[in-house]
């Protein structure tokens, strides 16, 4: 995957029952940013696994192929957790694993 300087926007506060979310986007991409997990339980991944299911319609309609998230390599939780999640490895780049969600 290609890193290019596009100018992008962000969506903040958006808030889980334990979680922050920040969404980064431009007219080539959605990222999913998680800054903070307060806790992680079964009910907390339900919820996330919610949010991204109607998060996909959204972007989907908007015309966007995919939703992408990046995680620090050495962060095994968020990895593990963006693979439960249904995001497939893509590539790394400066550090960080690169995820997509359900390409149409």
């Amino acid at each position: 995957m290609q890193v290019t300087s596009v100018t992008s926007k962000s969506l903040m506060g958006i808030r889980g029952s334990c979680f922050d979310v920040r969404i980064e986007y431009n007219k080539d991409f959605v990222i999913i940013h998680l800054p903070l997990i307060d806790k992680m339980t079964k009910g907390v991944f339900f919820e996330m696994k919610t949010l991204l299911k109607d998060w996909w319609e959204f972007v989907d309609t908007m015309g966007y192929k995919a939703i992408f998230a990046a995680a620090p390599i050495e962060d095994d939780k968020i990895n593990k957790l963006l693979i439960m999640l249904n995001f497939m490895p893509l590539d790394i780049s400066e550090g960080y694993l690169v995820y997509k969600y359900k390409e149409a």
